[in-house]
């Protein structure tokens, strides 16, 4: 199947029938070939074996360091196969800093001490008696314990992010390997038509001359530019366990909005979800589709394929992004782990061969791994695993694997703590959260990447009206005007 087929059949799964022209092609191979390199065959033993060979393995290194593609034994111990084989090219460089403390707000712990004792699971790993705060304590995690996978998911599930994460302009690069993006990479950020971001409060001027950011090679097909919210609708640690004073609220765990504004020919496509308390109630979702100029309901199972064509699924968002319930989970282990955990400037910087690899500060982290499979055998994953840091729930990777059990993406992520922000202040000082900054999904089977980056990202406190009409089904039809 060709690779402009597989994007139409993906995007005939999101709406049916969708005219958008999409260019998508193989792109010049990568300078190593993929046969040569050995991720291509990696799988999840590969990665336990990992860990069981480095478990008690401690940095060499320290702050203050910097390393090299010559340091690349030093780092193996601490960076996940598949993505450790990217940094071996001469240019890297990862200057060691200092890991930072990223301690919830106040009302957040003060939640966790009051309730989580109380937190309890069902046989089948559905979450009781939660009202607010982290579910359960971190020390309760242990490979001894066999329900732990799902003491992790509940803790990032419920992981502390205010009322939710706005993206004013998250911009998406498809990638191919080899070439140079030299004069395609995008120019400037901007901000979304007024309309969709009611109530919130922007100050700071989306920023210009964003194509500096994007260093390395890489052939860039296309960009995408789109804009995005979550809202968490219940179990409000800042309203001591309440819901948002608005209709329906108590029923929900959370909504979303992915609406992309350029370029013209995307310009509206909208995709809502709406993700119930109960655990084993599906999700609602739906799309517009402007060429339709229609809203269809899709499929639970279009969450998990490309998102327009691109390596990123609805369900990978944040890392995981779909219903635990759906899903094994198997703690492996706790593991110290090197990665972006505290990027020094606003704005993600990238480089290597392809332009996939962080430019950044480096530090070490304690992670939760967890190892998780899905249910259903049509999820086009055989099993994924995720990196957790225990002070937010969030992490610096997630590996996905293929029905072949192969080794297929590796998404790189880079999150920034609210308080360090120059920009966009009004969004995250005093939230005390992590803020989604970049991620970079390497396609390991397929030689190409998507590098998606975000402007104007926060937790800000927006008006419940704000809220009740972001999420209302029956504007999806306006947004495209």
């Amino acid at each position: 199947m060709t690779c402009t087929n597989a994007v139409a059949r993906r995007i005939a799964a999101i709406a049916g029938l969708l005219a958008i022209a999409l260019c998508c092609s193989t792109g010049p191979s990568r300078a190593n070939d993929m046969n040569s390199r050995p991720e291509k065959d990696y799988t999840v033993q590969t990665y336990i074996d990992w860990m069981s060979k480095y478990a008690n393995a401690k940095p060499d290194f320290k702050p203050g360091d910097v390393l090299t593609a010559k340091d690349i034994e030093r780092m193996r111990p601490f960076v996940p196969p598949g993505y450790l084989e990217q940094l071996n090219f001469p240019e890297f460089k990862a200057r060691i800093v200092k890991a930072l403390p990223h301690t919830p707000r106040q009302d957040y712990v003060n939640c966790t001490e009051k309730y989580s004792a109380q937190t309890r699971l069902s046989r089948d790993g559905a979450l009781l008696n939660y009202v607010c705060g982290q579910p359960f304590p971190t020390d309760s995690i242990s490979t001894s314990d066999p329900m732990s996978g799902y003491k992790v998911a509940w803790n990032y599930e419920w992981k502390w992010q205010n009322f939710g994460l706005i993206v004013m302009d998250h911009v998406w690069a498809w990638v191919r390997n080899g070439g140079t993006h030299l004069g395609t990479a995008p120019q400037n950020a901007e901000s979304p038509p007024i309309e969709w971001i009611q109530g919130v409060k922007v100050t700071t001027p989306f920023p210009t001359g964003i194509d500096k950011l994007y260093g390395g090679g890489g052939t860039y097909e296309r960009t995408l530019s789109g804009f995005y919210q979550k809202t968490i609708f219940s179990h409000l640690a800042q309203l001591n366990g309440g819901a948002l004073p608005a209709p329906g609220s108590k029923d929900f765990q959370h909504k979303e909005i992915t609406i992309f504004f350029n370029p013209f020919d995307i310009r509206g496509t909208a995709f809502i979800v709406y993700r119930y308390l109960d655990p084993r109630r599906a999700d609602d979702s739906w799309a517009f589709i402007p060429n339709l100029r229609r809203v269809r309901r899709i499929s639970a199972e279009v969450k998990s394929d490309s998102l327009l064509g691109t390596d990123l699924t609805i369900e990978d968002y944040y890392g995981f992004n779909g219903r635990e319930l759906d899903w094994n989970w198997k703690f492996l282990g706790w593991k110290d782990v090197m990665g972006v955990w505290d990027p020094q400037d606003d704005y993600a910087h990238t480089y290597g061969p392809n332009g996939t690899i962080a430019d950044d500060v480096w530090s070490v982290k304690r992670c939760a791994i967890v190892l998780r499979t899905p249910v259903s055998t049509r999820h086009p994953y055989s099993a994924v695993i995720n990196f957790f840091e225990p002070e937010t729930w969030l992490g610096p990777y997630h590996v996905a694997f293929d029905r072949k059990s192969k080794l297929w993406k590796v998404f790189e992520w880079r999150w920034k703590y609210s308080e360090t922000f120059n920009h966009w202040a009004e969004l995250n000082h005093g939230i005390q959260s992590y803020t989604w900054q970049s991620v970079s999904v390497i396609d390991i089977q397929n030689q190409r990447a998507t590098i998606i980056r975000g402007f104007g990202d926060g937790f800000p406190n927006y008006p419940i009206s704000q809220v009740t009409s972001t999420f209302d089904v029956n504007r999806l039809e306006q947004v495209h005007r």
